[in-house]
């Protein structure tokens, strides 16, 4: 087993630290992308709800 860590931690060291900033943006940027499909998708489906049941009617709004 020391081996195995004394490995990983050999690997982690040789990496240089730009490429730990590189990888750090891109999954921020890919969570960010989620975050707003997500949000992009229920907002979605809550207004083809709210079109096809309304639930407010109003008579004579513009005359």
């Amino acid at each position: 087993m020391v081996g195995a860590s004394s490995s990983w931690s050999r690997a982690l060291v040789q990496i240089s630290p730009s490429t730990f900033s590189v990888i750090g943006i891109a999954i921020g940027i890919g969570v960010s992308v989620l975050g707003a499909a997500w949000g992009i998708y229920i907002t979605g489906s809550i207004l083809i709800g709210a079109i096809k049941a309304p639930q407010i009617t109003s008579k004579n709004l513009i005359r």
